[in-house]
């Protein structure tokens, strides 16, 4: 019996752990450079706004993403690659009011170029950050 009431204890705990350890927007918006120097297009579009996400439309969800996923890739096969990668980021700072939120980043590349980027961010109902798309 008391070893069935640790199992119970040490899993609610793990629970109520993992369900308050949602990202900040800096984490986030550093998942998103990270996902993008790996090439893992497919989970960088996870990390984006999508109005259908938050209405609960699924199929039209699944969609988007993989639009967004093709897109991210021929987008940085033209952009980022022209730099010769992505090679480190560091991040700079963070505004954050309400729902939104603007993480500014500076980016590393191959070449010896050094961007700094803005990052755009909306909180969706679950509490979790988004990366907004549109930048608004």
């Amino acid at each position: 019996m008391k070893k069935w009431l640790m199992i119970a204890f040490g899993l609610m705990t793990l629970m109520i752990m993992t369900g308050c350890s949602s990202d900040e927007p800096k984490d986030v918006a550093a998942k998103s450079l990270q996902y993008l120097k790996d090439k893992k297009f497919d989970k960088y579009v996870d990390l984006l706004y999508y109005k259908e996400e938050v209405e609960g439309n699924k199929d039209l969800l699944k969609e988007k993403k993989e639009a967004m996923q093709e897109l991210m890739q021929n987008k940085y096969n033209a952009s980022v690659q022209q730099n010769g990668g992505i090679t480190d980021f560091k991040f700079i700072d963070e505004e954050v009011k309400d729902s939104t939120a603007v993480v500014n980043m500076e980016v590393s590349y191959s070449s010896g170029k050094t961007q700094k980027h803005n990052v755009k961010l909306k909180k969706i109902p679950s509490g979790d950050w988004r990366i907004d798309p549109t930048g608004k």
